[in-house]
């Protein structure tokens, strides 16, 4: 709080990100704390605390959110590295952010290993009706949780974005 007060005027927002953001105990008192310092807040989730997300909302203290779409329902476990996936919480999410009005974004990070053409229905049906998504792409450094996977080309980005725009309005490749 001392850094946000001494940069007053000169940022404009705050990111709170994690792991998972929602997680932390006490963060709606931190976040209070940034809004009356006059920020915006971006909050990034990973969906999985839709009641607290809306809470957020209702209560004016994040301007936007940025939620990760890990995979299609089926291959979410896979992809997210955790056996039993919360999904009903993660659509909980996804519904609260399509109908909120505040802006949003949702965002894939393409991972050859994970995400192949017949994901992308799976996607976009989790989504559907959605303003954005994002492609972005997967970057191996030595601070990935394991190593050895591999980037999606960006051909193939490219025809992972082609479907997508069936479900959703506006599909971005990020970092491409």
């Amino acid at each position: 709080m001392d850094y946000l007060k001494l940069r007053k005027g000169m940022l404009d927002a705050v990111v709170v990100s994690g792991g998972e953001p929602t997680l932390l105990p006490g963060l709606i008192d931190k976040l209070r704390d940034i809004k009356s310092l006059g920020y915006e807040i971006k909050l990034d989730t990973n969906g999985t605390n839709p009641e607290l997300v809306k809470e957020y909302i209702d209560f004016g203290l994040i301007d936007y959110v940025a939620m990760d779409i890990k995979n299609s329902e089926e291959k979410y476990p896979l992809a997210s590295g955790i056996k039993t996936v919360p999904m009903d919480k993660i659509k909980q999410s996804i519904n609260l952010l399509i109908t909120s009005g505040i802006p949003y974004e949702f965002r894939t990070t393409l991972v050859d290993e994970f995400h192949k053409i017949e994901d992308m229905d799976g996607i976009g049906q989790l989504i559907k009706g959605a303003k954005i998504i994002y492609l972005q792409k997967f970057v191996d450094r030595d601070s990935c949780i394991q190593q050895g996977f591999h980037e999606v080309n960006e051909e193939t980005a490219n025809r992972f974005k082609e479907i997508l725009l069936k479900y959703v309005d506006k599909v971005e490749l990020r970092g491409y």
